[in-house]
């Protein structure tokens, strides 16, 4: 038996041994909270007021390789079934940039989706509204499963570059895209993007986006406009957003925005409108966000106006 006791450890240890001439490290990370929404258009269709428990778990993995590449690996869950959410593996090659294939989730947003409203604010954007939503956003950006994005911000001092590219499936052609970002100049923030998102069922829409932030001692002010130009009939939109925010201390911020969707005239709709006030709150590994928003004639029907309330209890560990 001593003998069984000592093969056994002896093949562990070599097993051990081994291992760690190619193991990375693996960090896992998560926050629980509670999230409260009151939503006055409430319905069967569009959700409820109420308090749910929000739980995420997020997994990190990194290894070096021997040419100096660095391979990291990142995925969440959540939710009371422990959902998969975002998930992607990236490539840093240093001065060459980052190459990243999103398997799922906003992470393979390219330039147009990761900059559709760079206005700021202290929870959500104006339009983004919760219980059910509905919303119109700021842009009809590309599906992001299964895509490879790219990012290079060392070759030119204060310039970003991002490009993406998702392959395409039986039903609509490869969708590809790219943005521009300058933060040379000290509080400007700059940048703009473009799209041909095939990922529709085939119908191809044109999407473009611009945006400009400006931060000056303890405010900072941000403006955006984008435009949705899809070959399906009367489905053009127009977004312009603009936001202010204010940094009471080092704790505590506030934040005004407000914004318009405008439809194709063919759509028969009415302008979307939406103003937001918010504020946020941190002590620790705790914090407090709460944002007021007023939203009227969602996704275009004038009949749907809205009041939303949304407040957030996160605790990170």
């Amino acid at each position: 038996m001593n003998n069984l006791k000592k093969v056994g450890l002896t093949a562990l240890g070599t097993a051990l041994v081994s291992s760690s001439a190619f193991a990375g490290a693996l960090d896992v990370t998560g926050t629980a909270g509670i999230t409260y929404v009151g939503n006055s258009g409430a319905s069967a269709a569009n959700g409820d007021n109420k308090l749910e428990q929000k739980t995420t778990i997020s997994f990190t993995g990194s290894a070096d390789l021997d040419n100096g590449f660095t391979v990291s690996y990142y995925n969440n869950v959540s939710g009371s079934a422990m959902t998969a959410g975002n998930q992607h593996f990236d490539v840093d090659m240093g001065d060459m940039g980052k190459l990243r294939f999103a398997g799922a989730g906003v992470s393979g947003n390219g330039a147009v989706g990761a900059w559709d409203d760079k206005t700021p604010a202290a929870n959500e954007e104006s339009w983004d509204i919760k219980g059910g939503g509905g919303e119109t956003g700021p842009v009809n950006q590309q599906t992001g499963n299964d895509s490879f994005i790219y990012t290079n911000s060392s070759a030119i001092d204060g310039v970003t570059i991002m490009l993406n590219y998702k392959p395409g499936e039986t039903t609509y052609d490869s969708t590809t895209g790219g943005g521009i970002a300058f933060t040379g100049m000290e509080g400007l923030n700059v940048g703009a993007a473009m799209e041909d998102n095939n990922t529709t069922d085939g119908a191809v829409v044109e999407n473009t986006v611009f945006y400009a932030t400006y931060a000056m001692d303890a405010f900072t002010v941000g403006f955006q406009s984008n435009e949705s130009d899809s070959q399906t009939a009367n489905s053009d939109t127009e977004f312009e957003a603009w936001g202010v925010s204010y940094a009471v201390s080092e704790d505590i911020s506030i934040s005004y925005g407000s914004s318009t969707v405008e439809f194709e005239s063919g759509a028969s709709k009415s302008d979307q409108e939406a103003d937001a006030i918010g504020v946020s709150w941190t002590n620790g590994s705790m914090s407090v966000t709460a944002s007021r928003h007023g939203i009227d004639n969602v996704a275009g029907a004038a009949a749907d106006d809205r009041d939303v309330t949304e407040v957030n209890l996160t605790f990170a560990f």
